[in-house]
């Protein structure tokens, strides 16, 4: 849902980025749940063409930005390659450090945005569980649940766009 709703929303503003999930889970080649796809439809996204693929190593390590949604996926993703801590936030963490701290400039270079970011970040909080961070998943609950979190990954979306791209 949120690389869907991430690159809806990058499109309308006319944003060339190049936006993608993985899972830490999944096995490869899956479909979304007909629930995520009929609450993305509501949205006006196609999302019948996804199919699930694995995060590796050299996904992350090709990667600008990893953006997860719950801590054991930043724990994973941050593991798997040089420097991956560095570029990897839970979706809300991004959100709340970059809050925190100057917005990014014109013409800043991400790598030096996400350097900012991280000043007094601790690779040792990630083993905590802050369920402040989570996002939660709605596979296996009701229609409900599905249109809950896609609502707080929109909103979510919409300021990681406004963040790094909105300047531009």
């Amino acid at each position: 849902m949120a690389a869907a709703l991430t690159h809806q929303l990058a499109a309308r503003r006319h944003f060339d980025v190049v936006v993608s999930s993985a899972s830490t889970m999944l096995r490869p080649g899956h479909r979304a749940s007909p629930a995520t796809l009929a609450v993305l439809r509501e949205r006006g996204i196609d999302a019948e063409a996804h199919r699930s693929r694995i995060l590796t190593p050299e996904i992350v390590a090709h990667c600008d930005l990893v953006l997860t949604m719950e801590r054991v996926h930043l724990r994973v993703a941050a593991l798997m390659a040089p420097g991956a801590f560095d570029k990897s936030f839970t979706l809300k963490e991004f959100l709340r450090r970059a809050l925190s701290t100057d917005r990014r400039q014109i013409q800043e270079p991400l790598d030096a945005y996400l350097e900012r970011l991280n000043i007094g970040r601790d690779p040792l909080e990630l083993l905590a569980a802050y369920e402040s961070d989570e996002v939660s998943d709605p596979q296996g609950g009701p229609h409900a649940g599905f249109v809950a979190t896609c609502d707080e990954l929109a909103l979510l979306c919409e300021g990681v766009v406004e963040l790094l791209l909105g300047h531009s």
